[in-house]
């Protein structure tokens, strides 16, 4: 009986290969970041101080993944010396096509010393989102029963990146199972090969 060369299993070994560093590469290639940075001014209770606000976000939003959105901010010496009047920072997070979660608008009472708070967004179906992140700062007394009144706006341009639904690190250990299936496939074809080359002769 006749050995057949096994040209499929060899097909078979190169789209494994191939799927496998496509996998991988999604953590070996960091998404890039990018910051803005504004000034708020105290109008509730209208000193001379301000509150420093810096937003820290992925240029390119990953699809059924969620994507971290940074806002950090610190009160600087006039106005932390005013906090005991109440200040409440207001901010509001915007972007079509996407779900944002806790919730797209925060009120948190200002503190002394630096504070961060993010956002998580997951967008879907476009390649590419306006986002805009509304800020204000208010007295006490501030709710979420009116509209915001912003002091200052952040525009935000995102890319949308199609993904496989797995974490960076997941998608790199699929990509590595592949990789190792495919390279014994590799072997198994050589050996099965060398068979035939053995019964041909």
């Amino acid at each position: 009986m006749k050995t057949k060369r096994p040209i499929t299993l060899l097909i078979f070994a190169i789209a494994l290969l191939l799927m496998g560093i496509a996998f991988a590469a999604r953590r070996v290639v960091p998404t890039e970041t990018a910051s803005q940075a504004q000034t708020l001014s105290d109008w509730a209770h209208g000193s001379a101080g301000t509150l420093k606000v810096m937003v820290s976000y992925p240029t390119e939003l990953l699809t059924n993944q969620k994507n971290e959105i940074m806002l950090t901010y610190e009160a600087d010496p006039t106005l932390q010396q005013n906090l005991a009047y109440g200040y409440v920072f207001d901010a509001e997070f915007n972007a079509g096509s996407s779900v944002i979660s806790p919730q797209k608008r925060l009120l948190v009472p200002l503190e002394s010393g630096r504070r961060s708070f993010s956002w998580q967004v997951v967008p879907f179906g476009r390649s590419e989102i306006s986002g805009s992140i509304q800020l204000g700062l208010g007295g006490s007394d501030l709710s979420g029963a009116y509209a915001i009144s912003p002091q200052v706006t952040f525009e935000i341009p995102f890319q949308v990146r199609q993904t496989n639904g797995l974490s960076p690190n997941a998608s790199f250990i699929v990509g590595l199972s592949m990789i190792g299936a495919g390279l014994l496939c590799v072997l198994v074809f050589i050996i099965l090969s060398k068979k035939y080359i053995g019964a041909k002769g």
